[in-house]
């Protein structure tokens, strides 16, 4: 039993096995979580009909694909679309009008975090398909790219866990008292001195 282990885990198979079920489940969990944040039905459709094709995709690449390797076209599929999907995100939040900053929303810093670490790391996943495949000269740079975008999403996600989610009472108008409106004059502009 333990030869089969052995066997198992020192082929590379496994690991791709393992990266490409991490990749559908990370696509799934992010891509859920912006339709939860969407209040359009259209781009709510958009995402999930995106979960499944995805899914094909990458189990598809994987047979097709050698497996020496990690195959990073999912990889690059994967960050382009959750690029486009917080991309209508916050062209959304772009569009509603809010009586308390965005910024003060956890989701917000949250949705920050992962663009910034997918848009950073798009062109790595691009790199590393031409540096598994031989083609290129194995180079640190690019995986230092990759270690600061995850530091930089990391200290994003840190970071939100900091903003002050406004409440209920916060979020009603409220209308002084001693406003009196019907003294205004619509050609009366100018300020009383």
């Amino acid at each position: 039993m333990s030869v089969f282990f052995l066997k198992a885990f020192t082929s590379k198979v496994p690991y791709s096995i393992f990266f490409r079920i991490f990749q559908i489940v990370e696509f799934t969990i992010i891509s859920l979580f912006i339709h939860t944040l969407l209040v359009s039905e259209k781009l709510k459709k958009i995402i999930l009909f995106s979960i499944i094709p995805f899914a094909l995709f990458s189990i598809l690449m994987f047979w097709i694909r050698p497996k020496q390797y990690i195959d990073s076209i999912p990889a690059i599929v994967e960050a382009f679309l959750l690029i486009v999907f917080f991309i209508f995100y916050f062209y959304e939040k772009i569009k509603t009008v809010y009586q308390y900053p965005l910024t003060q929303t956890i989701t917000f810093w949250i949705c920050v975090a992962f663009f910034m670490y997918f848009t950073g790391n798009f062109f790595f996943f691009i790199f590393m398909d031409t540096y598994a495949q031989g083609q290129g000269n194995s180079s640190n740079e690019f995986f230092a790219v990759y270690i600061f975008f995850t530091l930089i999403k990391n200290i994003i996600l840190c970071v939100s866990l900091f903003a002050k989610e406004p409440t209920q009472e916060s979020q009603e108008l409220q209308i002084p008292d001693d406003l009196n409106l019907d003294d205004f004059l619509p050609e009366n502009t100018k300020p009383e001195s």
